[in-house]
C-alpha cells in the first residue's frame, strides 16, 4: 500500500471512528454513558488535545496492522478483523469498568458499539486498500 493510500485510510477511519463513537455514545445512548459523567475531564483542563493524539495514534495502529493482518480488499475478512479488533477493545473496557470504581451499567453497550464499529472500519479498511503500485492484489 501507498503512504497516500496509508494516509488516506487513516483519515478516514479517524473521521468515521471519531463520528460512530460519539453518535453512538454522545448522543444516541449518552443518557447509559452519564452514569459516570463524574470520572470525566472538564474541558477547561485543556488535555482534549492530547485524546484527540490517543485516537490519531489508535487509528494509525489499526491501519498499520490491518495492511498487515489482512492487506487485501476482501471486505469479509476486513469485517473479522474490526470484530478482533473490536473485541479487544471490549475486553479493555471490561478490564477497566470492572478494574476501576466506574458504574457497569455502560458496559454492555460499550462491548456491541465496540464490535459494530471494529466491523465497520474493518469493512471499510478492505474497501480503501489497494496493493503497493495500484497493481492486482497479491495472493
Amino acid at each position: 500500500m501507498s503512504i497516500g493510500r496509508f494516509i488516506l485510510s487513516v483519515v478516514v477511519a479517524f473521521v468515521i471512528y471519531a463520528a460512530l463513537y460519539i453518535g453512538l455514545m454522545g448522543v444516541v445512548f449518552a443518557d447509559i454513558y452519564t452514569a459516570n459523567a463524574a470520572m470525566m475531564r472538564s474541558p477547561e483542563e485543556g488535555l482534549a488535545l492530547f485524546e484527540m493524539l490517543g485516537h490519531l495514534l489508535q487509528t494509525i495502529i489499526v491501519v498499520a496492522l490491518f495492511n498487515m493482518a489482512v492487506g487485501s480488499n476482501d471486505v469479509k475478512a476486513g469485517a473479522r478483523f474490526g470484530l478482533l479488533v473490536g473485541g479487544y477493545l471490549a475486553a479493555t473496557d471490561l478490564s477497566m469498568y470492572t478494574g476501576l470504581t466506574l458504574n457497569t451499567s455502560p458496559l454492555p453497550y460499550s462491548v456491541v458499539i465496540h464490535m459494530f464499529v471494529g466491523a465497520v472500519i474493518g469493512m471499510v479498511l478492505a474497501k480503501l486498500y489497494k496493493p503497493a503500485g495500484g497493481g492486482p492484489e497479491e495472493a
